[in-house]
C-alpha cells in the first residue's frame, strides 16, 4: 500500500483529490492517510468527505515525514509549495506538486536543487496536456508538419518577376485567463496551464526552452509570441475582469486554415494529473499512465529523464518570468 499525505488544503483541488484517492479509491493500492497544512475545519471538512480517520497529530509537514510514502502538495498559492516540499524531498518522501510549481523561476530551481541532492522525485503537471483538445490539436499539428496535409495550390503571380508569397507556416495557439496583479502568483497562477497546454500541442522535445517572447497589451489582455522547437506559438492571457468566465482554448494554424477548440475539463480532470503522479513517485502502483513516464531499469536512462523534466519546469516558469518582466515600466 502506498501511504499518501495531502499537503495544503486551501485549493478546490483538495477536494478533488480526497475524492478521487478517498471517497472512490479510484487507486487501490493508495491510501490517504495525512491532510496537512490546513484550518483545522478544514482538514475536519476533507475528512469527512473522504470518509478519513486521521491522528490529531499529523497536521504539519514533520509530523507525517516517516509515517507516509508519497505527497501531493497542492496550496492554492504556487508560492508556498517551495518550502513544503523542499521539507518532503529532503526527508525523502517524493512529490507530486500541484500547479504553478513555482511563483519564480528562483524558488523552483531551489526545490529542484534539493531533489536532485537527496535523490527523491519530483513532477508537477498540469490537467490541461492531458486533455482530449489538446491531444486532438497536436495531431493536427503534427500532421501537418509531416507534409499529410495537400499543398495549397498558389495563386498565379502578378508579375513575372515576382514570386508567389509561400503560405505561413504550422503555428499555435493557446488562450485562457491570466492577471498579472493576481493575488496569489500574478501570471503564473493561471498561465502556467496556457503555457504547458501550448507545450503539449507543439510535442517539442522535453527540456526544450523557448524563445524570448514579444509581448504586447491587448484589449483582451496580454499577447506574448515565442517560438518552441521551431513552431511559432501565440500566448493570449486573457484579463479575467474583461473576460470573466473565459476558458481554455487551442487553435492549431495548418495549410488547410484554421481549427480553434474550447477546452472541456470534467469533473474528473485531474485524473490524469494523479496517474502521472503515481507514475513517476510510485511506478510499482497499478496506474493508466504512460509506461514512458514511469521509472526504467537503466539509471542512465532514469537520469536523463529527470533532468528534462526539471529544464521543462524551469523552462515554462521562465517564459511566464519573462513576459512579467516585459510588462513592467
Amino acid at each position: 500500500m502506498l501511504r499518501l499525505a495531502l499537503v495544503g488544503l486551501d485549493s478546490s483541488h483538495a477536494d478533488h483529490y480526497v475524492r478521487l484517492v478517498a471517497a472512490e479509491r479510484r487507486w487501490p493500492g493508495v491510501r490517504l492517510v495525512a491532510l496537512v497544512d490546513g484550518e483545522p475545519g478544514r482538514r475536519a471538512e476533507l475528512a469527512a468527505a473522504g470518509g478519513l480517520r486521521l491522528d490529531a497529530g499529523d497536521a504539519t509537514v514533520p509530523d507525517v515525514v516517516g509515517r507516509v510514502d508519497a505527497a501531493i502538495v497542492a496550496h492554492r498559492a504556487g508560492r508556498r509549495h517551495g518550502a513544503a516540499t523542499r521539507a518532503l524531498l529532503a526527508a525523502g518522501v517524493p512529490v507530486l506538486v500541484d500547479k504553478p510549481f513555482a511563483a519564480s523561476v528562483a524558488d523552483a530551481r531551489a526545490t529542484l536543487d534539493v531533489a536532485r541532492a537527496h535523490g527523491t522525485a519530483v513532477t508537477t503537471a498540469s490537467a490541461l496536456r492531458f486533455a482530449p483538445e489538446v491531444a486532438a490539436a497536436r495531431a493536427a499539428l503534427a500532421t501537418a508538419d509531416g507534409g499529410s496535409v495537400a499543398p495549397r495550390v498558389a495563386a498565379a503571380p502578378s508579375s513575372p518577376t515576382k514570386p508567389a508569397a509561400s503560405p505561413p507556416g504550422p503555428a499555435v495557439e493557446v488562450s485562457g485567463p491570466a492577471d498579472p496583479h493576481d493575488e496569489r502568483d500574478g501570471l503564473f497562477f493561471l498561465g502556467i496551464h496556457v503555457v504547458e497546454a501550448a507545450r503539449a500541442v507543439v510535442g517539442a522535445p522535453p527540456g526544450a526552452a523557448w524563445s524570448p517572447p514579444a509581448v504586447t497589451r491587448s484589449a483582451d489582455g496580454i499577447v506574448a509570441t515565442t517560438r518552441l522547437g521551431g513552431v511559432d506559438v501565440r500566448l493570449l492571457l486573457l484579463d479575467p475582469g474583461a473576460h470573466p468566465t473565459a476558458g481554455f482554448a487551442v487553435a492549431v494554424r495548418t495549410p488547410r486554415g484554421v481549427e480553434r477548440t474550447e477546452v472541456v475539463l470534467d469533473a474528473d480532470y485531474l485524473v490524469p494529473v494523479v496517474e502521472h503522479g503515481l507514475a513517476v513517485l510510485a511506478p510499482g502502483t497499478t496506474t493508466t499512465a504512460p509506461t514512458a513516464a514511469r521509472t526504467t531499469a537503466d539509471p542512465a536512462d532514469d537520469a536523463g529523464r529527470v533532468a528534462a523534466e526539471h529544464a521543462t519546469i524551469l523552462a515554462d516558469l521562465a517564459l511566464l518570468e519573462q513576459v512579467g518582466a516585459a510588462l513592467r515600466p
